[in-house]
C-alpha cells in the first residue's frame, strides 16, 4: 500500500468542452468513441443496477474520503438520484492504490478467487490489463422485468441479440447486464503527476460502466486520456461533457435496448450536438 500524496483537490474547476465543427462529423466522432470503449457490436455494456458502495484503501483517510465522496457524487449525478446519506452498505467497489500492483493482485487472488474470474472481450468481465489503472467487473446478466428467470429459460423459443438476451420487438431486449462488483487497483508508481480530482473522476467513469481502457481515443475530449500513451501534454482536469454525455447515454435508458451502443450514440449526438 502506499500513502503518497496527489496533488490538493479544493478549488479544482472541472473541465467543460465546447462543442465545434459539424454534427455529422460529431456523430462520426461519438460513433468510433463508443465502439471503441464498448463491446463488440450488439453486446452489453453493463451498468450498476444497485448503488456502488465504495471503499478505497491505499492512500490517507482523507484523501480515501475525498475520492470516496466524489464516487459517489459522480454515481448521483449520472443516476439522476441521491445516494442515501449515512446509509450502510456493503462495499462492492474496491479502489486499491499501491506502490506494489501486481504483488497486491496476486495475495488478493490467492485469497478471493473468485473475485478474479474474468473472461475475455466477449465475456461478461473485463480486465483492464497491465496499465497504471486495472479494472476487473463482475457481472451478471438479468431480466428486464426484474423476473427471477435466469439461463435458458430466458430464451427458450425466442429470436436473441449478440448477447444472448431474447429481443422483445424491434428496440427492446428481455434482459439488462449489471455490474455487481468491481475491483480497481491503482499503480501508484505509474500514475505520474495527476490531481486527486483527476484520479477520482476517471476511477469514476472506469467502475460505473465497463470500459476498454486500451482503446485508442485519439483526440477525444475524456478523462479516460489521463493515462494514454504517448500521455497528453493537457490532460482534463476532470469529467468532461463527453464522459457525461457517456455515462448519461448509459444510465438514462430506462428499458434495455436491443442495441445499446447505438442508443448510447443517439443520447450523446442529443446532448453533445443538439439541433
Amino acid at each position: 500500500m502506499t500513502a503518497s500524496a496527489f496533488a490538493a483537490a479544493s478549488g479544482e474547476s472541472l473541465e467543460t468542452v465546447e462543442v465545434q465543427g459539424s454534427r455529422e462529423q460529431m456523430r462520426k466522432e461519438i460513433r468510433t468513441f463508443v465502439h471503441q470503449v464498448t463491446r463488440l457490436e450488439g453486446e452489453f455494456v453493463g451498468r450498476w443496477g444497485v448503488y456502488n458502495c465504495p471503499l478505497v484503501v491505499g492512500v490517507s483517510d482523507e484523501q480515501a474520503e475525498f475520492i470516496q465522496r466524489r464516487l459517489v457524487a459522480i454515481q448521483d449525478e449520472v443516476r439522476k438520484k441521491t445516494t442515501p446519506a449515512n446509509a450502510k452498505c456493503r462495499p462492492n467497489l474496491f479502489v486499491v492504490i499501491t506502490d506494489d500492483a501486481d504483488a497486491v493482485l496476486a495475495s488478493w487472488k490467492e485469497r478471493d478467487p473468485g473475485m478474479f474470474r474474468w473472461k475475455s472481450r466477449d465475456g461478461v468481465s473485463r480486465s483492464g490489463g497491465t496499465g497504471p489503472v486495472r479494472t476487473w467487473h463482475n457481472a451478471i446478466v438479468e431480466p428486464a422485468d426484474g423476473s427471477a428467470s435466469t439461463g435458458s429459460r430466458l430464451t427458450k423459443g425466442l429470436p436473441t441479440n449478440a448477447s444472448g438476451c431474447p429481443l422483445r420487438g424491434r428496440i427492446e431486449a428481455g434482459c439488462w447486464e449489471h455490474i455487481t462488483a468491481v475491483v480497481v487497483l491503482v499503480d501508484a508508481r505509474a500514475t505520474g503527476k495527476i490531481t486527486l480530482t483527476q484520479l477520482a473522476d476517471f476511477l469514476g467513469v472506469v467502475s460505473l460502466s465497463q470500459i476498454d481502457l486500451s482503446a485508442d481515443l485519439g483526440g477525444i475530449d475524456s478523462i479516460l486520456r489521463l493515462f494514454a500513451q504517448p500521455r497528453p501534454d493537457v490532460p482534463p482536469a476532470g469529467l468532461t461533457e463527453w464522459d457525461r454525455a457517456f455515462l448519461d447515454g448509459l444510465y438514462r435508458a430506462s428499458y434495455s435496448p436491443m442495441d445499446q451502443q447505438r442508443d448510447i450514440e443517439a443520447r450523446m449526438v442529443r446532448a453533445l450536438a443538439p439541433r
